[in-house]
C-alpha cells in the first residue's frame, strides 16, 4: 500500500516539463487528499456527472501535487476524479500545482465553497479541524473570507442534539444559520424546537424565530417583566444575572467591572467598551486570539465577574 504520510514531506518538486501544462495521468496513478474538507458527496449528482463525462469527458482539469513514485494526490477535482472513475475513465486530465501553501486546505474549502459544492456539516468539520490546530474563530472567518459570525453559524453543527440531527439528516435545514437557530431554540425549550421538527412544517429561520418569540431567558419571572423592560427576550444573556451572582458580589460596587466568560471551552474577557455590529453580538478577548474579536453573545457562558486591574 502506498504510503500517503509521503505527501506531508515538502518540498516536493515536479519535473519542469509537467508545470503548467495540463497532463492525462492514468486513473490509477492518482488518489484522493484523506485529509481534504469534503466529506459528503451526492451520489445521485456524481452519478449525472458520470454519464457527462462519459459523453464529453472532462472538461476542466483537476489540480494535483507534484507526484511521489509517480502517484499524484489530488488538490482540486476529487468529485471529477470519482465520476472519472464511475465513467470508467483511464486518464483525466490535470495541471501538477507545485506551491503548497498556495494550494493547502483552505485553498480547498474556498474552492468548494465558491462552486456551492461542499455541505455546511463538512465546512464545520474544516472549521473544527482548524481549531484544534489552535486558530480563532476570527483568523479562520478572515483566511476564508467570510465573518466571525459565518463561523459560528457553522460551528452550530458539530455535536448536534439528536433532534436537530435528524432533521438536518433528513433535509428539513437547508443551512448553518437556520441549524445554528434551531440549536438555540432547542437550548431553551427542547419541547418547543422537538414539536417544531415534527410538525411537518418548513424550518426556516423565520418559523423558529416566531416560535422562539415567547420564551422569556431563564431565571426571568412575571414579576421581572416590568413595563420598563423589553417584552422580547434580551439579545445578549450576559445582562441577565441570577441571584447567585449578584450575591456573589455582595453590595459593593466595582470601579471598573469586568465579565470573564467561557466561549468554545475557553476563557474569554468581555469587551464592553467596543461597539458590536448589532443586536445579539458582542467583542470578546481571548488568550489564542491576536486581537478582539466578534461573537453571538448568547454562545457565552458567564463565570465571574471581577475588578479590571489594567
Amino acid at each position: 500500500m502506498f504510503d500517503l504520510s509521503q505527501f506531508e514531506k515538502t518540498p516536493v518538486f515536479a519535473p519542469d516539463n509537467q508545470i503548467g501544462i495540463v497532463l492525462s495521468l492514468p486513473l490509477a496513478s492518482v488518489i484522493e487528499d484523506p485529509t481534504q474538507p469534503r466529506t459528503e458527496f451526492d451520489e445521485e449528482e456524481l452519478t449525472k456527472l458520470s454519464e457527462d463525462i462519459a459523453r464529453r469527458g472532462v472538461q476542466a482539469p483537476i489540480a494535483v501535487r507534484p507526484p511521489i513514485d509517480g502517484i499524484y494526490q489530488i488538490i482540486h477535482g476529487a468529485r471529477r476524479f470519482r465520476a472519472s472513475s464511475l465513467a470508467r475513465l483511464e486518464t483525466i486530465p490535470a495541471i501538477v500545482q507545485p506551491d503548497e501553501q498556495a494550494f493547502d486546505d483552505y485553498s480547498q474549502v474556498l474552492e468548494n465553497t465558491q462552486r456551492d459544492n461542499l455541505t455546511p456539516l463538512d465546512i464545520a468539520r474544516f472549521i473544527q479541524k482548524r481549531k484544534a490546530l489552535g486558530e480563532s474563530n476570527s483568523q479562520i472567518a478572515r483566511n476564508l473570507s467570510e465573518k466571525p459570525e459565518w463561523v459560528t453559524y457553522h460551528l452550530a453543527l458539530i455535536d448536534m442534539p439528536a433532534e436537530v440531527q435528524q432533521a438536518y439528516d433528513a433535509g428539513k435545514l437547508t443551512g448553518a444559520k437556520a441549524t445554528y437557530e434551531l440549536r438555540k431554540l432547542h437550548g431553551k425549550d427542547p419541547e418547543a424546537a422537538k414539536q417544531l421538527i415534527e410538525s411537518g412544517e418548513e424550518i426556516t429561520q423565520v418559523r423558529i424565530r416566531e416560535v422562539s418569540l415567547p420564551i422569556k431567558p431563564k431565571g426571568m419571572g412575571e414579576a421581572a417583566m416590568t413595563p420598563t423592560q423589553p417584552s422580547e427576550p434580551l439579545p445578549v444573556p450576559l445582562t441577565v444575572m441570577t441571584e447567585e451572582v449578584i450575591e456573589a458580589l455582595g453590595p459593593k460596587s466595582l470601579a471598573s467591572p469586568c465579565v470573564i466568560g467561557i466561549y468554545q471551552g475557553d476563557p474569554v474577557r468581555v469587551l464592553f467598551q467596543l461597539k458590536p455590529s448589532g443586536p445579539g453580538f458582542v467583542w470578546i478577548r481571548t488568550t489564542q486570539a491576536d486581537g478582539p474579536q466578534e461573537v453571538l453573545a448568547d454562545q457565552i457562558t458567564l463565570s465571574r465577574i471581577e475588578e479590571h486591574h489594567p
